[in-house]
């Protein structure tokens, strides 16, 4: 084999790997999304939740579970359908790659929802959180406004939609790594100027004292995005995908979702305190927003 030859043949086996770990999503089709049918009868719903997301979806070394606001979510999910739940823990680089490839049934990972996403994924509504992007900063450095960190290494993760406008709005450097452990280590060893993250995750790691005593968020929130459960594209319209929207506007209407913010200490939102109020707001006989998702909802109630 020449050398040429030799060349193409590893750039070849190259993307073949690549695509096999799903770092080339556009480079393979979709799988066929799973029906409620489908799920009923395995008697077992496959859910994609962050195993590096503080409070939101994280290891538990002691116990080897994945626990946080979004497993709880998923075993509501489960309940719901009548069936036992599997979680599989994604990174934020590999979350819309594991439901499009069929890994799992239902992704809930603190995924925004964008035009992009909606185009490669059947977006869930109405949106069950809401988030942006804001900058954890070391006190003594006294950032003030975003222009402070033009050209500074700013530590991120990579997948995070928000990467390309930052950089581009503000000329930040952003270095983005596969996971959140390893962009919050690079931040506490120096390696960064900054760790920029969802403002909601920012502000619970703020809670830990040790976190606080060195570290705040100045800046002003840029770039908020709601949150959507995901399934595969071919799922829109049907029936998983409205069972998990009638669930949704019952988290919301009930209450559920404020009292598991509660539950894990996550600052309380605005997002969810109007979320709550809009769908148990009644008007005349019935619920202002309907009682489900319909092509009318209010622009407000999704």
């Amino acid at each position: 084999m020449t050398r040429l030859n030799c060349l193409r043949w590893l750039a070849r086996q190259a993307v073949c790997t690549a695509c096999a770990l799903g770092l080339l999503p556009g480079l393979l089709p979709p799988a066929s999304a799973a029906t409620l049918q489908d799920v009923q009868a395995r008697g077992e719903l496959v859910v994609g939740v962050k195993m590096d997301g503080l409070l939101w979806g994280q290891l538990d070394t002691a116990t080897g579970r994945i626990v946080g606001l979004e497993p709880d979510l998923a075993q509501r999910m489960a309940d719901e359908l009548g069936v036992k739940l599997r979680l599989v823990g994604v990174l934020t680089a590999e979350r819309v790659e594991a439901v499009r490839s069929g890994r799992v049934d239902v992704l809930i990972a603190t995924l925004s929802d964008t035009p992009e996403r909606a185009r490669l994924l059947d977006l869930v509504r109405p949106n069950y959180y809401s988030s942006g992007a804001n900058l954890l900063t070391r006190k003594k450095d006294h950032f003030r406004a975003w222009a402070d960190l033009k050209n500074r290494r700013v530590c991120g993760r990579r997948g995070a939609f928000w990467n390309r406008a930052i950089t581009v709005q503000y000329g930040i450097d952003i270095i983005a790594l596969y996971s959140n452990d390893w962009s919050q280590a690079a931040m506490r060893d120096g390696r960064c100027a900054a760790l920029l993250h969802d403002d909601t995750i920012i502000a619970a790691m703020l809670q830990d004292p040790a976190v606080a005593r060195d570290f705040e968020m100045p800046l002003p929130t840029v770039h908020s995005a709601p949150w959507s459960i995901a399934l595969a594209s071919d799922a829109r319209g049907g029936a998983l995908e409205r069972r998990l929207s009638d669930l949704v506007v019952r988290w919301h209407r009930n209450g559920d979702l404020l009292a598991l913010e509660r539950k894990w200490g996550i600052p309380e939102t605005r997002f969810l305190l109007d979320k709550h109020d809009v769908w148990s707001r009644r008007s005349g006989a019935g619920w202002y927003c309907g009682a489900t998702v319909t092509p009318t909802t209010p622009k407000e109630c999704l």
